[in-house]
């Protein structure tokens, strides 16, 4: 493939005004400052002034942003994440398809668990804790199963998956991303990320691949007499 001919997953940017991208880099810095106070501090010692003094903006300035400590705590545990599934997604060869593409470039990221253990662990606890912190973070999941659908949905063979299609996988790929790292944590954190979360795309792959018909389920609906898919092989198995 030539060098200028975009990959399967590659994105087009629109350029970004000068105002998107101060906004972004207050957003970020603000959102930096909070995962900070609350690994010092913990959630509960920090207030919305203590972000506001630290980041050196007024509270007007960060309900423009945030609408509580908790959510500008989940964006700077989740800072930067997106924009590295999203390049490696991009980096993966052109033949590989979108469910092993994405797998794939979510066991790329985890090359930096060391780094990122702590920080995990606190927001694990606190996702436990702190009903809003939850609340948070699964809206910051949805939000990234419509902008990696469409970094996966050309890899799909064929010119007939809609973007509903794309998050489906998208959507299951993170849920056993998340899965494989809660297994991981719980364990201790002390070994390779990858390990338990490339185990949950292997039980992901298993499934996709078909399996037997839950008992009293529709055989009309489940891909055969025998409940598992036959015919061609599934398009979502690459």
């Amino acid at each position: 493939m030539a060098a200028d001919v975009p990959g399967p997953g590659a994105v087009d940017r629109p350029k970004r005004s000068l105002r998107e991208r101060k906004k972004e880099r207050t957003f970020d810095h603000v959102a930096h400052v909070a995962l900070r106070l609350v690994t010092e501090r913990g959630l509960a010692a920090v207030r919305v002034e203590d972000i506001c003094d630290q980041a050196e903006i007024s509270r007007s300035t960060f309900f423009r942003y945030f609408d509580s400590k908790e959510s500008c705590f989940v964006a700077g545990v989740r800072q930067g994440h997106l924009t590295a599934i999203l390049a490696a997604i991009e980096a993966r060869p052109a033949e590989e398809g979108p469910f092993t593409a994405l797998c794939n470039a979510l066991l790329a990221i985890q090359e930096g668990w060391r780094r990122h253990r702590d920080v995990l662990i606190l927001d694990a606890r606190l996702r436990a804790e702190v009903p809003a912190v939850r609340a948070h973070s699964s809206a910051t999941q949805l939000d990234w199963e419509t902008a990696i659908a469409e970094a996966i949905a050309p890899r799909f063979a064929g010119s007939d998956v809609d973007l509903f299609q794309a998050r489906v996988l998208a959507g299951s790929a993170l849920c056993a991303a998340r899965v494989g790292t809660e297994k991981w944590l719980a364990a201790g954190a002390d070994y390779p990320s990858a390990t338990d979360v490339a185990a949950a795309f292997a039980v992901l792959r298993r499934h996709l691949a078909g399996e037997p018909a839950e008992p009293g389920g529709d055989p009309k609906n489940s891909g055969g007499p025998s409940g598992r898919v036959v015919g061609k092989r599934n398009q979502y198995e690459d």
